[in-house]
């Protein structure tokens, strides 16, 4: 049952993560067939989150009524329907809406899918397991940026298919693994104590936890409805998101997410091939390889940080990943002042020094943030507020960069997202709790207890 539940979390990440690499080494091709402006070459690749602020919202609705495993189930099918689509578009406006429609099913998964694992799993996991997530977002990256390279020289012509509509039919293979795996899980017990129907809660407990006594289980469950009971009276409303009790947990998953696009991974991860042509990679083919190193370098930090996040704990890495990050930026600035040569070597390392630094902080923390610290009743529309942040923020960064990198030089941009790594530091070593080994129905006093600071000492873990 753990290697399941942790498929579904890989395949969700794995989605994510391969169609936002994959554009990278296709925006040029497309661009190349369809000779579109900047402005439509945002859109294009902002299309994504789009689609993904649409599919986070919907995702509020489904999860709660219909439950966390339908709702993945119908994300799977939003990225078969929009890998078919993209595979076969003909013209630049059903690409866009293609696009959008994966989108939609990254909405969905993101939200749902974390949510799902974080109900499902046991609490020593927990961590490992939303990671998970977060490290297939940078290992499907990774697999963009290789069928990227891969593809190259593939002799494919219009009258057959583009290379760069081979490359978007590919993410239909693991969408349907999505779809198959999914339909093989239970349901999140949690939802189910939610739905009034805490047998079958207790009997997915028992099959994720075969080892613990009946007791555990129906106590947990008991616990379950406690919780539920203890807000009987509130109806799990938007407003109730910003309510004096739950107004930090709101707040502090919202800065999160705004910190972790305002550091600039997106710019990075979706423009990386143009950043090395700025740097002096003249030919497409040394582009390609110099990304597909940067995108080994995302994974394996994704990876390590599977290994740090439930020993290290979450407030360490946050702490001190977002300053590592802005050194990185600062370094890619320097790099780029100093000019060819050194500088470009020092801009490298920068960018390499940046995707691991984030891929041990900010990469993972505010997904597993989101998906730990809403109450059971307000869970599904507090992760809505934080996806949709993450989400508004995503376009805007990915929509306005091509004009950006018209208007300002590259060390402007990049010196814009140090600082905002800087002021971010100063909120996580404020703000930042430590949920290791806390219950899901006990991180809620977290954030009473010093302001919502960290809760090291204060809360000791299973």
């Amino acid at each position: 049952m753990i290697i399941l539940l942790a498929c579904i979390a890989v395949l969700c990440g794995l989605l994510y993560g391969y169609n936002e690499g994959v554009i990278a080494g296709a925006y040029q091709p497309i661009k190349a067939e369809f000779a579109f402006s900047a402005y439509w070459g945002g859109l294009l690749v902002a299309s994504l989150s789009i689609g993904g602020l649409i599919g986070a919202y919907l995702s509020s609705y489904l999860s709660d009524r219909f439950g966390r495993r339908s709702t993945v189930m119908i994300a799977a099918l939003f990225f078969i329907t929009g890998a078919g689509l993209s595979g076969v578009a003909q013209n630049l406006f059903i690409l866009t809406f293609a696009r959008s429609l994966i989108g939609m099913g990254i909405g969905l998964s993101s939200m749902a899918g974390p949510q799902y694992v974080s109900e499902i799993a046991p609490r020593k996991i927990r961590g490992r397991m939303l990671g998970a997530f977060q490290f297939m977002i940078s290992f499907g990256v990774l697999i963009g940026y290789l069928t990227n390279l891969v593809t190259l020289d593939l002799g494919y012509t219009a009258e057959i298919i583009n290379r760069w509509q081979f490359m978007f039919l590919l993410s239909a293979i693991p969408a349907a693994l999505l779809l198959f795996g999914i339909w093989s899980a239970p349901e999140s017990p949690r939802w189910l104590v939610m739905a009034n129907r805490s047998a079958e809660a207790e009997a997915v407990f028992e099959k994720i936890e075969p080892n613990r006594t009946v007791e555990w289980v129906k106590g947990n469950v008991k616990r379950i409805e406690e919780d539920l009971a203890e807000v009987a009276d509130q109806k799990g409303g938007w407003l109730d998101l910003i309510n004096p009790r739950n107004r930090p947990i709101t707040s502090f998953c919202v800065f999160t997410f705004l910190f972790q696009q305002l550091s600039g991974i997106n710019a990075v991860i979706l423009y990386a091939p143009e950043l090395f042509g700025d740097l002096g990679f003249s030919a497409e083919a040394s582009r390609l390889s110099a990304t597909v190193g940067l995108g080994s370098a995302l994974a394996l930090a994704a990876a390590a940080s599977l290994l740090l996040i439930d020993r290290v704990g979450r407030r360490p890495l946050m702490v001190y990943g977002l300053p590592a990050c802005a050194f990185s930026q600062f370094l890619i600035v320097g790099g780029f002042i100093m000019g060819d040569g050194i500088g470009t070597a020092l801009s490298v390392t920068g960018l390499c020094l940046y995707v691991i630094s984030y891929s041990l902080s900010m990469g993972p923390l505010p997904w597993v943030y989101m998906s730990e610290v809403f109450p059971n009743y307000l869970r599904a529309k507090g992760m809505v507020v934080a996806v949709t942040v993450n989400w508004v923020f995503t376009f805007l960064v990915v929509f306005v960069f091509p004009k950006f990198n018209q208007l300002f030089s590259i060390t402007e941009i990049f010196l814009f997202f140090g600082i905002c790594c800087c002021i971010g530091t100063v909120y996580a070593v404020r703000r930042a709790p430590e949920t290791k080994g806390v219950s899901l129905e006990d991180i809620y006093d977290l954030f009473h207890k010093r302001g919502g600071a960290s809760a090291e000492g204060s809360v000791a873990g299973e």
